[in-house]
């Protein structure tokens, strides 16, 4: 059990508390914290297990109890016992190149055993239907697959309570509801998971806390909710452009070679499973053509300036004010891009793309780590500068937010096919074979 009675927390040299007086108890069960994008939610997550204030000098103040001891009665790392985390970046958790390595490595760390380590990895692996990246290279692996194998990680030393930061989001949606399926047959496991969306888990939850600016403001039994819904961008212009990607080969991994038709102003999504190689297209893409500007899964590599402010300034003579205020980045601007939670760097991406000159603007999974707020306003940004006459190209496995495509193209094994429109979603079988299970109707915008 967790409990925490009067709980603040601040990093070291700021003023500013993330947690803010919360006195709550999670029982054993599944409880799902939810919340606005930079709200708090990652950061009570790593209160959980110690991970701070251990590894940040943060200042915390407050009762802390974590299954049953204070939190400073724990030896370094003796928490993991009885926790297994799994981050909303899976690339900050892993330290060997192998997959099997990685298994072995979190394992010997947790003194396991010498002579059942072995039958530890074959289990796991089995469980998760992921076997066959037994001998992969971690960096080969797609954002979805390096997710699976972090859950694979958490779970290999059988912990007792399972924290999940945002664990469906780099997910294909068979491979989501096979996850969230799985995890609901496991015995003797209590889970804590933060998630924007929480309609892909169903009924799954017992508990519902949601935080707003580091405070509770809900704390109740779990009640099912509905998708975000989105509508369809205006009609592009008929003038096409053609972008040319070369065949690529990496690790195992075959990309054909293929030329991209998009009309100025088109707003196009990418759709598939995971490991079909949609990162790797819309990176070969960028390299092969300067027109392209590509925001990637991982928004750090973007980050080279000391504020907010100056990484969208950066270039620009224009005002910037208008997109600090649509991506909800205003009272952010002074401050650090490496300071913010993982969805306000998603969302700053966002913005230094969308004010670049680039005719092509392509999104690695941009809805990732975003409440629906910002998921509108992400929709508002991008058919704007679709209107100006710039396209926009997204991969993502929300087919919610794929809503406001004009055109699908569908990947796997390397192969892109299409462009579809919207008689894809009654080709039943096309959805099964690119596992895009059921469809999804068009849906009434809320803006």
């Amino acid at each position: 059990m967790v409990e925490t009675e009067s709980l603040s927390f601040r990093f070291p040299e700021s003023q500013d508390t993330i947690i803010k007086d919360v006195s709550l108890s999670i029982r054993p069960g599944r409880t799902i914290l939810t919340g606005t994008s930079g709200s708090g939610k990652s950061t009570l997550l790593a209160l959980f297990n110690r991970l701070y204030p251990e590894n940040c000098d943060g200042v915390l103040e407050g009762r802390l109890e974590l299954f049953g001891r204070i939190y400073d009665e724990y030896a370094p790392g003796e928490i993991n016992q009885q926790v297994g985390t799994v981050f909303q970046d899976p690339d900050t958790q892993f330290v060997m190149e192998r997959v099997e390595d990685e298994l072995i490595f979190t394992l010997e760390n947790l003194q396991t055993p010498v002579e059942v380590i072995d039958q530890r990895v074959t289990e796991i692996l089995e469980s998760l239907q992921l076997t066959d990246y037994r001998n992969r290279l971690i960096d080969s692996l797609s954002g979805g697959e390096k997710q699976r194998i972090a859950v694979a990680c958490a779970m290999v030393g059988r912990p007792g309570w399972l924290l999940l930061d945002e664990p469906l989001t780099h997910l294909d949606p068979v491979t989501a509801n096979r996850f969230v399926d799985w995890l609901d047959h496991l015995d003797n496991v209590n889970v804590i998971v933060v998630e924007h969306r929480a309609h892909l888990w169903g009924d799954f939850f017992d508990w519902h806390i949601e935080l707003d600016q580091g405070r509770i403001v809900r704390n109740e039994p779990f009640q099912p909710v509905d998708d975000f819904s989105f509508k369809p961008s205006p009609e592009p212009r008929q003038a096409i452009e053609h972008y040319v990607v070369d065949e690529v080969v990496r690790d195992s991994f075959r990309l054909k070679g293929v030329t991209l038709q998009a009309r100025i102003g088109e707003v196009i999504a990418i759709l598939g499973p995971n490991g079909s190689g949609k990162s790797t297209f819309l990176r070969s893409l960028t390299e092969c053509d300067r027109r392209v500007g590509l925001v990637p899964q991982s928004p750090e590599h973007l980050f080279f300036m000391n504020s907010v402010e100056q990484e969208l300034q950066f270039g620009h003579e224009e005002s910037i004010d208008v997109v600090l205020d649509e991506l909800t980045l205003e009272d952010k601007r002074v401050l650090h891009p490496l300071s913010l939670s993982h969805g306000q760097k998603r969302r700053l991406a966002v913005g230094i793309q969308l004010l670049s000159n680039k005719q092509l603007l392509a999104f690695d999974e941009p809805t990732a780590g975003q409440d629906e707020p910002s998921l509108h306003a992400l929709e508002i940004l991008m058919k704007r500068h679709a209107a100006k006459g710039q396209t926009i190209l997204f991969v993502t496995h929300d087919l919610s937010f794929a809503n406001i495509a004009h055109t699908f193209y569908l990947m796997k094994d390397g192969e892109l096919s299409g462009p579809f429109g919207d008689e894809l979603w009654g080709d039943t079988e096309r959805l099964r074979h690119y596992r895009l299970a059921g469809g999804r109707q068009r849906c009434h915008s809320m803006i």
